[in-house]
Protein backbone atom coordinates (compact mmCIF):
# COMPACT_ATOMS: atom_id res chain seq x y z
CA UNK A 1 0.00 0.00 0.00
CA UNK A 2 1.25 2.96 -1.04
CA UNK A 3 1.90 5.93 2.02
CA UNK A 4 0.23 9.42 1.84
CA UNK A 5 2.69 12.33 2.66
CA UNK A 6 2.60 14.30 6.03
CA UNK A 7 3.93 17.62 4.75
CA UNK A 8 5.49 19.65 7.80
CA UNK A 9 5.48 23.27 6.60
CA UNK A 10 7.90 26.13 7.86
CA UNK A 11 8.16 29.82 6.30
CA UNK A 12 11.88 31.02 7.71
CA UNK A 13 15.21 29.58 8.56
CA UNK A 14 15.43 27.01 11.35
CA UNK A 15 17.58 24.18 13.07
CA UNK A 16 16.88 20.86 13.77
CA UNK A 17 16.79 21.74 17.38
CA UNK A 18 13.35 23.63 17.10
CA UNK A 19 11.90 21.31 14.77
CA UNK A 20 12.31 17.85 17.49
CA UNK A 21 10.56 20.35 19.67
CA UNK A 22 7.67 19.32 17.50
CA UNK A 23 8.96 16.00 15.87
CA UNK A 24 11.76 14.45 17.17
CA UNK A 25 14.03 11.87 15.28
CA UNK A 26 12.26 8.97 16.39
CA UNK A 27 9.10 10.14 15.24
CA UNK A 28 6.60 8.39 12.90
CA UNK A 29 3.46 8.18 11.38
CA UNK A 30 1.75 4.86 10.22
CA UNK A 31 0.96 5.09 6.98
CA UNK A 32 2.56 8.48 6.31
CA UNK A 33 5.86 9.48 4.80
CA UNK A 34 7.43 12.54 6.82
CA UNK A 35 8.57 15.29 4.32
CA UNK A 36 9.85 18.72 5.37
CA UNK A 37 8.92 21.94 3.04
CA UNK A 38 9.97 25.54 3.53
CA UNK A 39 9.50 28.69 1.76
CA UNK A 40 12.51 30.44 3.48
CA UNK A 41 13.78 31.43 -0.01
CA UNK A 42 10.98 33.16 -1.06
CA UNK A 43 10.94 35.33 2.30
CA UNK A 44 14.55 36.28 3.08
CA UNK A 45 17.80 37.56 0.97
CA UNK A 46 20.60 34.90 0.41
CA UNK A 47 22.86 36.49 2.44
CA UNK A 48 20.03 36.42 5.37
CA UNK A 49 20.08 33.28 5.05
CA UNK A 50 23.62 32.52 5.00
CA UNK A 51 24.48 34.61 8.27
CA UNK A 52 21.84 32.49 10.05
CA UNK A 53 22.95 29.52 9.70
CA UNK A 54 26.71 31.04 10.04
CA UNK A 55 27.49 30.05 13.17
CA UNK A 56 25.59 27.54 13.87
CA UNK A 57 26.69 24.06 14.19
CA UNK A 58 26.86 21.78 11.44
CA UNK A 59 24.71 18.99 13.39
CA UNK A 60 22.01 21.36 13.93
CA UNK A 61 21.67 22.63 10.16
CA UNK A 62 18.47 20.79 8.57
CA UNK A 63 19.04 18.40 5.49
CA UNK A 64 16.56 16.96 3.51
CA UNK A 65 14.17 20.20 3.31
CA UNK A 66 12.20 20.90 0.02
CA UNK A 67 12.99 24.73 -0.81
CA UNK A 68 10.63 26.45 -2.97
CA UNK A 69 12.14 29.31 -4.78
CA UNK A 70 9.20 31.33 -6.51
CA UNK A 71 5.51 31.22 -6.08
CA UNK A 72 5.08 29.47 -8.96
CA UNK A 73 7.58 26.95 -7.91
CA UNK A 74 5.54 26.27 -5.00
CA UNK A 75 1.93 26.62 -6.62
CA UNK A 76 3.14 23.64 -8.80
CA UNK A 77 4.17 22.13 -5.79
CA UNK A 78 0.58 22.10 -4.33
CA UNK A 79 -1.36 21.09 -7.14
CA UNK A 80 0.18 17.65 -6.68
CA UNK A 81 -0.53 17.25 -3.30
CA UNK A 82 -3.36 14.50 -2.63
CA UNK A 83 -6.42 14.11 -1.51
CA UNK A 84 -5.41 11.82 1.38
CA UNK A 85 -2.28 13.94 2.36
CA UNK A 86 -1.61 16.58 5.37
CA UNK A 87 0.05 19.90 5.64
CA UNK A 88 1.01 20.19 8.86
CA UNK A 89 1.17 24.06 9.14
CA UNK A 90 4.78 24.20 11.75
CA UNK A 91 5.69 27.74 11.52
CA UNK A 92 4.02 30.92 9.24
CA UNK A 93 5.10 33.57 11.71
CA UNK A 94 6.69 35.89 9.09
CA UNK A 95 4.31 35.92 6.36
CA UNK A 96 1.55 36.23 9.01
CA UNK A 97 3.37 39.73 10.67
CA UNK A 98 3.70 41.16 6.96
CA UNK A 99 0.08 40.39 6.54
CA UNK A 100 0.69 38.15 3.66
CA UNK A 101 -1.66 35.30 3.23
CA UNK A 102 -0.41 33.92 -0.37
CA UNK A 103 0.13 30.25 0.80
CA UNK A 104 -3.29 29.85 2.45
CA UNK A 105 -4.67 31.45 -0.56
CA UNK A 106 -3.50 28.78 -2.48
CA UNK A 107 -3.96 25.88 0.10
CA UNK A 108 -7.66 27.23 0.07
CA UNK A 109 -7.06 26.67 -4.26
CA UNK A 110 -6.36 23.10 -4.25
CA UNK A 111 -8.37 22.28 -1.15
CA UNK A 112 -5.26 20.98 0.92
CA UNK A 113 -5.91 19.54 4.28
CA UNK A 114 -4.22 21.13 6.91
CA UNK A 115 -3.06 20.76 10.54
CA UNK A 116 -3.14 24.67 11.98
CA UNK A 117 -1.06 24.74 14.90
CA UNK A 118 -1.10 27.60 17.78
CA UNK A 119 2.27 26.46 20.06
CA UNK A 120 3.11 29.83 21.25
CA UNK A 121 0.07 30.51 23.67
CA UNK A 122 -0.58 34.58 24.37
CA UNK A 123 -0.78 34.10 28.62
CA UNK A 124 -3.21 36.46 30.15
CA UNK A 125 -2.09 39.17 32.10
CA UNK A 126 -1.58 38.82 35.89
CA UNK A 127 -3.04 42.45 36.58
CA UNK A 128 -3.29 41.90 40.84
CA UNK A 129 1.12 41.46 40.16
CA UNK A 130 1.78 44.51 38.53
CA UNK A 131 -1.22 46.32 37.39
CA UNK A 132 0.05 49.39 34.86
CA UNK A 133 2.83 47.31 33.51
CA UNK A 134 0.29 44.77 31.87
CA UNK A 135 -2.40 47.22 31.04
CA UNK A 136 0.28 48.69 28.54
CA UNK A 137 0.62 45.06 27.52
CA UNK A 138 -3.12 44.74 27.16
CA UNK A 139 -3.51 47.93 25.40
CA UNK A 140 -0.41 46.81 22.64
CA UNK A 141 -2.05 43.16 21.99
CA UNK A 142 -5.65 45.04 21.47
CA UNK A 143 -4.21 47.79 18.61
CA UNK A 144 -2.38 45.15 16.92
CA UNK A 145 -5.41 42.92 16.65
CA UNK A 146 -7.56 46.08 15.60
CA UNK A 147 -4.79 46.87 12.95
CA UNK A 148 -4.62 43.66 11.93
CA UNK A 149 -8.41 43.58 11.24
CA UNK A 150 -8.20 46.30 8.87
CA UNK A 151 -6.43 44.05 6.48
CA UNK A 152 -8.26 42.00 4.29
CA UNK A 153 -7.35 38.27 4.80
CA UNK A 154 -8.01 35.09 3.52
CA UNK A 155 -11.18 33.81 4.31
CA UNK A 156 -9.92 29.63 4.82
CA UNK A 157 -10.22 27.78 7.62
CA UNK A 158 -7.97 24.37 8.24
CA UNK A 159 -9.21 21.35 8.61
CA UNK A 160 -7.71 20.59 11.95
CA UNK A 161 -6.73 23.07 14.96
CA UNK A 162 -3.88 21.77 17.62
CA UNK A 163 -4.04 23.89 20.52
CA UNK A 164 -2.66 23.08 23.80
CA UNK A 165 -4.77 24.24 27.81
CA UNK A 166 -7.97 24.84 28.40
CA UNK A 167 -8.04 28.91 27.39
CA UNK A 168 -7.46 27.84 23.56
CA UNK A 169 -9.87 24.65 23.68
CA UNK A 170 -12.44 27.28 25.10
CA UNK A 171 -11.81 30.15 22.48
CA UNK A 172 -11.74 27.33 20.08
CA UNK A 173 -15.17 26.23 20.81
CA UNK A 174 -16.66 29.99 21.37
CA UNK A 175 -15.82 30.58 17.73
CA UNK A 176 -18.23 27.34 16.80
CA UNK A 177 -15.93 26.79 13.63
CA UNK A 178 -17.86 23.99 11.80
CA UNK A 179 -15.45 23.59 8.92
CA UNK A 180 -12.35 22.58 11.32
CA UNK A 181 -11.99 19.93 14.15
CA UNK A 182 -10.18 20.68 17.09
CA UNK A 183 -7.09 18.31 18.33
CA UNK A 184 -6.30 18.83 22.00
CA UNK A 185 -2.46 18.23 22.58
CA UNK A 186 -0.23 18.76 25.33
CA UNK A 187 2.20 21.71 24.40
CA UNK A 188 5.08 20.63 22.64
CA UNK A 189 6.92 23.28 25.12
CA UNK A 190 7.05 20.91 27.70
CA UNK A 191 8.96 17.37 27.78
CA UNK A 192 6.87 15.18 29.96
CA UNK A 193 8.52 11.63 31.81
CA UNK A 194 7.16 8.65 32.62
CA UNK A 195 8.60 9.39 36.56
CA UNK A 196 9.25 12.60 37.77
CA UNK A 197 12.90 13.56 37.98
CA UNK A 198 14.32 13.68 41.22
CA UNK A 199 15.41 16.97 42.26
CA UNK A 200 19.31 17.21 42.42
CA UNK A 201 21.44 19.67 44.54
CA UNK A 202 22.55 22.03 41.85
CA UNK A 203 21.07 24.91 39.82
CA UNK A 204 20.41 26.12 36.28
CA UNK A 205 21.31 29.12 34.45
CA UNK A 206 19.25 28.92 30.87
CA UNK A 207 21.66 30.83 28.85
CA UNK A 208 20.12 33.02 26.14
CA UNK A 209 23.35 33.64 24.50
CA UNK A 210 24.40 37.34 24.80
CA UNK A 211 27.69 37.66 21.89
CA UNK A 212 25.11 35.61 18.97
CA UNK A 213 21.30 36.13 18.15
CA UNK A 214 20.70 33.97 14.56
CA UNK A 215 17.65 35.75 14.34
CA UNK A 216 18.80 38.95 14.21
CA UNK A 217 20.15 38.30 10.72
CA UNK A 218 16.45 37.80 9.35
CA UNK A 219 14.19 40.19 10.85
CA UNK A 220 16.83 43.27 12.98
CA UNK A 221 20.42 42.91 11.93
CA UNK A 222 21.59 46.01 14.50
CA UNK A 223 20.01 44.38 17.29
CA UNK A 224 22.02 43.63 20.54
CA UNK A 225 20.81 42.12 23.84
CA UNK A 226 23.16 44.12 25.67
CA UNK A 227 25.10 47.55 25.14
CA UNK A 228 28.00 46.23 27.09
CA UNK A 229 28.60 42.07 26.79
CA UNK A 230 31.70 42.25 29.05
CA UNK A 231 29.75 44.05 32.18
CA UNK A 232 27.32 41.89 32.02
CA UNK A 233 29.24 38.70 32.27
CA UNK A 234 31.18 40.37 34.83
CA UNK A 235 27.87 40.98 37.11
CA UNK A 236 26.31 37.82 36.06
CA UNK A 237 29.20 35.26 37.44
CA UNK A 238 29.55 37.53 40.26
CA UNK A 239 25.70 36.76 40.57
CA UNK A 240 26.67 33.48 40.29
CA UNK A 241 29.18 33.59 42.73
CA UNK A 242 26.81 34.75 45.25
CA UNK A 243 23.83 32.54 44.66
CA UNK A 244 26.55 29.54 45.26
CA UNK A 245 27.70 30.53 48.30
CA UNK A 246 24.26 31.52 49.71
CA UNK A 247 22.64 27.78 48.29
CA UNK A 248 26.15 25.69 48.59
CA UNK A 249 25.12 24.30 45.17
CA UNK A 250 27.14 24.52 41.75
CA UNK A 251 25.51 26.28 38.92
CA UNK A 252 25.58 24.53 35.86
CA UNK A 253 24.83 26.45 32.27
CA UNK A 254 22.08 25.16 29.95
CA UNK A 255 22.93 26.01 26.77
CA UNK A 256 20.82 25.43 23.25
CA UNK A 257 22.58 23.17 20.72
CA UNK A 258 22.43 26.37 18.41
CA UNK A 259 25.35 27.73 18.98
CA UNK A 260 28.90 26.39 21.02
CA UNK A 261 31.01 28.55 23.17
CA UNK A 262 34.83 28.42 21.76
CA UNK A 263 35.97 29.60 25.41
CA UNK A 264 33.92 29.30 28.33
CA UNK A 265 33.10 32.99 29.52
CA UNK A 266 31.24 31.59 33.03
CA UNK A 267 34.73 30.98 34.91
CA UNK A 268 35.22 27.44 34.19
CA UNK A 269 31.47 26.81 35.20
CA UNK A 270 30.05 23.35 33.78
CA UNK A 271 28.39 24.29 30.20
CA UNK A 272 25.73 21.68 28.85
CA UNK A 273 24.10 21.90 25.34
CA UNK A 274 20.85 20.68 24.12
CA UNK A 275 19.56 19.36 27.77
CA UNK A 276 18.15 22.29 29.12
CA UNK A 277 14.33 20.47 29.62
CA UNK A 278 16.48 17.55 31.71
CA UNK A 279 18.18 20.49 33.65
CA UNK A 280 15.24 22.25 34.52
CA UNK A 281 13.08 19.30 35.72
CA UNK A 282 16.48 18.40 38.43
CA UNK A 283 17.13 22.18 39.67
CA UNK A 284 16.63 23.19 42.74
CA UNK A 285 16.47 26.63 40.96
CA UNK A 286 16.55 27.61 37.43
CA UNK A 287 17.70 31.04 36.72
CA UNK A 288 17.14 32.86 33.38
CA UNK A 289 15.89 35.66 31.71
CA UNK A 290 13.08 35.19 29.02
CA UNK A 291 13.56 32.46 27.30
CA UNK A 292 10.17 29.73 26.05
CA UNK A 293 12.10 26.79 27.36
CA UNK A 294 11.44 28.02 30.99
CA UNK A 295 7.93 27.03 30.51
CA UNK A 296 9.35 23.40 31.79
CA UNK A 297 9.80 24.84 35.30
CA UNK A 298 6.09 24.54 35.31
CA UNK A 299 5.60 20.97 35.26
CA UNK A 300 8.69 20.16 37.38
CA UNK A 301 7.46 22.64 39.98
CA UNK A 302 11.01 24.57 39.78
CA UNK A 303 11.36 27.59 41.62
CA UNK A 304 12.30 30.26 38.85
CA UNK A 305 14.03 33.20 39.44
CA UNK A 306 14.12 35.94 36.30
CA UNK A 307 16.92 38.95 36.04
CA UNK A 308 17.03 42.07 34.22
CA UNK A 309 20.01 44.21 33.15
CA UNK A 310 20.89 47.69 33.14
CA UNK A 311 22.90 47.30 29.73
CA UNK A 312 19.54 45.56 28.14
CA UNK A 313 17.26 47.18 26.17
CA UNK A 314 13.72 48.42 27.58
CA UNK A 315 12.11 46.27 25.69
CA UNK A 316 13.93 43.05 26.59
CA UNK A 317 13.75 43.86 30.12
CA UNK A 318 10.57 44.76 29.63
CA UNK A 319 9.86 41.16 28.22
CA UNK A 320 11.61 39.41 31.07
CA UNK A 321 8.86 41.35 33.35
CA UNK A 322 6.30 40.57 31.41
CA UNK A 323 7.36 36.57 31.72
CA UNK A 324 8.18 36.65 35.22
CA UNK A 325 4.51 37.97 36.36
CA UNK A 326 2.32 36.31 34.28
CA UNK A 327 3.92 33.19 34.41
CA UNK A 328 5.45 32.66 37.53
CA UNK A 329 3.64 35.16 39.63
CA UNK A 330 6.75 37.12 40.99
CA UNK A 331 8.65 40.43 40.45
CA UNK A 332 11.88 40.47 38.53
CA UNK A 333 14.36 42.66 39.34
CA UNK A 334 17.91 43.73 37.71
CA UNK A 335 21.26 41.74 38.72
CA UNK A 336 22.83 44.94 39.87
CA UNK A 337 20.08 45.11 42.94
CA UNK A 338 21.22 41.46 44.17
CA UNK A 339 24.73 42.41 44.22
CA UNK A 340 24.32 45.22 45.98
CA UNK A 341 22.20 43.72 48.25
CA UNK A 342 18.80 45.77 47.24
CA UNK A 343 16.70 42.47 46.74
CA UNK A 344 16.78 39.23 47.97
CA UNK A 345 16.39 36.61 46.20
CA UNK A 346 12.88 34.40 46.36
CA UNK A 347 13.34 31.39 45.93
CA UNK A 348 9.42 30.45 46.46
CA UNK A 349 6.82 28.99 44.10
CA UNK A 350 3.35 29.43 44.19
CA UNK A 351 1.89 26.37 43.54
CA UNK A 352 -1.38 27.42 43.12
CA UNK A 353 -0.50 29.93 40.36
CA UNK A 354 1.78 27.25 38.54
CA UNK A 355 -0.95 24.84 38.50
CA UNK A 356 -3.33 27.74 37.12
CA UNK A 357 -1.22 28.42 34.02
CA UNK A 358 0.18 25.21 33.42
CA UNK A 359 -3.52 24.02 33.18
CA UNK A 360 -5.26 26.93 30.92
CA UNK A 361 -2.07 27.05 28.57
CA UNK A 362 -0.02 23.73 28.35
CA UNK A 363 -2.55 20.73 29.46
CA UNK A 364 -5.76 20.87 29.61
CA UNK A 365 -7.94 18.44 32.39
CA UNK A 366 -7.86 14.96 31.86
CA UNK A 367 -5.02 15.26 28.88
CA UNK A 368 -2.93 12.41 29.37
CA UNK A 369 0.91 13.62 30.49
CA UNK A 370 2.93 12.86 27.67
CA UNK A 371 4.82 14.81 24.85
CA UNK A 372 3.05 16.77 22.25
CA UNK A 373 4.38 13.92 19.26
CA UNK A 374 3.28 10.56 20.99
CA UNK A 375 -0.67 12.46 21.51
CA UNK A 376 -0.23 14.15 17.76
CA UNK A 377 0.46 10.54 16.47
CA UNK A 378 -2.13 8.82 18.24
CA UNK A 379 -4.86 11.56 17.05
CA UNK A 380 -4.17 11.30 13.31
CA UNK A 381 -4.67 7.41 13.93
CA UNK A 382 -7.91 7.91 14.99
CA UNK A 383 -8.66 10.34 12.61
CA UNK A 384 -7.96 7.61 10.27
CA UNK A 385 -9.71 4.79 12.07
CA UNK A 386 -12.96 7.46 12.04
CA UNK A 387 -12.27 7.89 8.08
CA UNK A 388 -12.67 11.73 8.56
CA UNK A 389 -10.97 12.37 5.26
CA UNK A 390 -11.29 8.94 3.38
Amino acid sequence: MKKNFFYIYIDQPFAKQQMEMTFPKKFKLKNYSLKIISTQNMNFKKEDIRDYYKKTPKKDIPKKVKYFNSLSEFENFLKKVKKNDLFFIRERSFISNHLKDYDLELIKKYNIKTISFKYDPYIRSNFKKKFFLNLFRMLAFYIRKILNSLVKHHNYSPSYQISSGEVEKQNFYKKNSNKTIYLDCPSAWIKFYKKNLKKEKFITYVDENIYFSRDQYLFNRSYKKTSDPNLFIKNLNEFFLMIEQKYNSKIIIACSKKFKYKKNPFNGRNIIYGKTHDLISKSKIVIGHRSDVLYQALYSKTPVILVKHKTFSLLRNLYIDFKSVNIFNKQSYYIEDYLKKNKNLDDKIDKFFYKKIFVNYFLSKNLKKENFSNTLSKEIINLNKKKIYA
